[in-house]
């Protein structure tokens, strides 16, 4: 039986790991709002710990898209701009491709089955325009793909980046920006190529539903 994932690597965690990662989901879950600034005196007493891991794990979530910095201005959530939200679709787009290209051939016929159970609620959502649940369960999917991933380099680097690229494809939002076709065109093919173990079709579909074919 597969072990489930367990938080046991969260113990583990330095003092600025926690501080980054309880920032982090404030940010993603909306309590920190886009554009609002950081004080290190309201984060101090919000999370209890001194100033030093607040900082550092402010610059490095500046890194990765999240915070923005300007030395003696200001620290501030990132506010970003409709007008990239393609290039960063394409960004997370080329990522996956990446992951799904050496996740497909290694699943287990469990792992394969859960993916196309999730694959099976698409079409429905993309008839009914239902951007929310299609959003959530895109999530579902590569998550799942990045869990069952064989490459820990790949797997690292593609968890680190793919929260600045979710705040920003959350924060930019909105029902008339979804691309539904291609979505519409993207899913089914993952799901035919996952059937078969095709790698590279399956690496095709999902840079085909994450824009990698626009201009």
């Amino acid at each position: 039986m597969p072990i489930p994932f367990v938080p046991v690597a969260a113990l583990r965690m330095s003092l600025r790991e926690r501080v980054e990662e309880q920032i982090s989901d404030a940010i993603l879950d909306g309590t920190l709002e886009p554009g609002e600034v950081l004080h290190d005196a309201e984060l101090q007493t919000w999370l209890g710990v001194s100033k030093q891991p607040i900082r550092e794990a402010l610059n490095n979530l500046s890194r990765i898209g999240l915070v923005e910095t300007a030395p003696q201005s200001y620290t501030r959530v990132a506010a970003p701009d409709p007008k990239d939200r393609t290039a960063v679709l394409q960004t997370l787009g080329a990522l996956m491709g990446g992951v799904v290209r050496v996740t497909v051939p290694v699943l287990s016929t469990r792992q394969r089955g859960t993916l196309l159970g999730l694959l099976d609620r698409v079409e429905p959502l993309v008839e009914s325009h239902d951007l929310r649940r299609l959003v959530a369960l895109g999530w579902q999917l590569i998550d799942l793909f990045i869990t069952h991933c064989p490459n820990p380099v790949l797997v690292s680097t593609t968890r680190e980046v793919v929260r600045g690229l979710a705040f920003h494809l959350s924060a930019t939002r909105a029902q008339g920006n979804a691309d539904w076709a291609s979505v519409a065109a993207g899913c089914p093919a993952l799901r035919d190529a996952l059937v078969v173990g095709d790698a590279l079709a399956a690496e095709h579909a999902i840079k085909k539903a994450f824009r990698l074919s626009a201009p």
